[in-house]
């Protein structure tokens, strides 16, 4: 059954659609799913959250949220530990540090990389971040193409 409501973030509104595990957020759709142990998966990516009154903490950050138009019967607190983003991506796993937009990719598959070496440059706030690769290795999938929408700790890159 889908639903559509508008969530409210630190002011902020954001149309929402929910059907089943997908979640369409501003038009951007995102799978989201509770696994046994409590961890909320987004796109493969485990979150700690924990929900309590009108607020909602993700990864040790607290936000104001507020839903309007949504009839919510019960609400639980997500509060198990979830495994960081990098843990769960593997160690050699490049994550974007905040939301932006790939503008140059600097890697591709099969590419021998050595630790600190940059592979990818995200624009966020009018600002250009080179990212850099966690360790030595091979570059085994790049997840992204310049003018990619990103999310924070969405990985972009991943080393063996």
């Amino acid at each position: 059954m889908k639903r559509e409501f508008t969530l409210t973030l630190d002011d902020v509104e954001y149309p929402v659609a929910a059907d089943g595990e997908v979640i369409t957020v501003n038009d951007r759709p995102f799978t989201v799913e509770v696994t046994d142990d409590g961890a909320v998966l987004v796109d493969g990516i485990a979150y700690d959250v924990a929900l309590e009154g009108e607020t909602a903490t993700v990864g040790g950050q607290t936000y104001a949220v507020q839903a309007s138009g949504l009839v919510v019967t019960s609400v639980a607190a997500v509060t198990a530990p979830a495994a960081p983003a990098v843990e769960a991506a593997g160690a050699g796993a490049v994550l974007a540090v905040m939301p932006g937009k790939i503008i140059r990719v600097l890697v591709e598959v099969g590419q021998q990389v050595e630790e600190g070496e940059p592979v990818c440059v995200l624009e966020a706030m009018k600002m250009e971040n080179e990212l850099h690769a966690r360790q030595s290795g091979a570059v085994c999938a790049v997840h992204v193409k310049p003018g990619d929408d990103v999310e924070k700790d969405q990985v972009l890159v991943e080393i063996e």
